[in-house]
């Protein structure tokens, strides 16, 4: 049992926690708290509140403690709390990978947009899908949850960022669906039987420069995977590769669906534009008015 002095409610543990994380200027800091504490109870975020005298166990002070101080070292929630939402699914994620974000989901979402316009115009059922770097999965997991039929192949260079993968396409019930290939962009699909078979081929890709890399906020810098993110000098490097690689797979018709960095639209439609077997060449704008996609289509 807790001493009573040492008594700790859900209001207390936020006020602790929303000061020592002050202390260390951690922006959020009453979000954050909330954020975990609530993942910690089980509960949501304004649960909280309505339960703010609930007695804390000893377990659930020793987890929030440890957690709070790791966040205060500004490690980001998603890893502290080992999981990240994408398109409604839970993907485990580690240090190993990046962390998936919400714009990534406008790749997922133009290629089932594709997928369900060329199935109305009566193409055949089965899909085939490349995800380039391929990371946690979660792209490659999407796909293969909301296009039952498809089949996926996954690529990544990194062998532990495979091992995420792997388990979250466990997890979610669709690994007879995806195989999964180590190696670096499109290098472990030769000799795969794969060429111009490919009806849709997506990346996240790292794209962020060499400048830009020096000004990632700490979250990412010190913790999210450099081999995942670095694009080279002027962050183009993974496009300069794939782009033209791609049309050794996808079919006439087959679409290349790229995630792009702040900024690079217009170098990244000019590396389309030198491949001349490119056509309808579109930028997509996320929420914010970002430039966030580039696609292409095979003619």
């Amino acid at each position: 049992m807790i001493a009573e002095g040492n008594i700790w409610t859900v209001i207390k543990a936020l006020t602790w926690a929303e000061t020592y994380l002050e202390k260390f200027k951690v922006p959020e800091a009453k979000i954050d708290a909330e954020y975990l504490l609530s993942h910690i109870l089980k509960c949501k975020r304004q649960e909280l509140y309505l339960n703010s005298e609930r007695q804390l166990t000893n377990q659930d002070i020793n987890t929030f403690k440890g957690f709070i101080q790791r966040r205060s070292k500004r490690e980001p929630l998603q890893y502290i709390i080992g999981e990240e939402e994408f398109r409604g699914l839970a993907f485990k994620v580690t240090r190993d990978v990046l962390i998936p974000r919400p714009e990534t989901a406008l790749l997922v979402e133009e290629a089932v947009k594709i997928i369900e316009r060329q199935r109305a115009k009566g193409k055949g059922q089965k899909t085939n899908v490349i995800d380039l770097c391929t990371g946690s999965g979660c792209i490659a997991v999407s796909i293969a949850k909301e296009i039952p039929d498809s089949k996926v192949y996954a690529t990544d260079i990194s062998e532990k960022a495979l091992d995420i993968a792997k388990e979250n396409a466990k997890g979610h019930r669709v690994e007879d669906r995806i195989t999964f290939l180590q190696g670096s962009f499109l290098e472990p699909l030769k000799e795969k039987g794969l060429e111009e078979k490919i009806d849709i081929m997506l990346s996240n890709p790292p794209y962020v420069s060499k400048k830009d890399m020096e000004k990632l906020q700490p979250e990412i810098k010190e913790y999210e995977p450099p081999l995942a993110l670095y694009g080279g000098e002027d962050g183009l490097d993974s496009y300069r590769t794939i782009i033209p690689e791609a049309l050794t797979y996808l079919e006439n018709g087959g679409y290349l669906i790229l995630e792009i960095g702040y900024g690079q639209a217009e170098g990244v439609k000019e590396l389309f534009g030198k491949n001349l077997a490119y056509g309808e060449i579109e930028i997509i704008k996320d929420l914010s008015g970002i430039e966030r996609v580039v696609k292409a289509k095979r003619e």
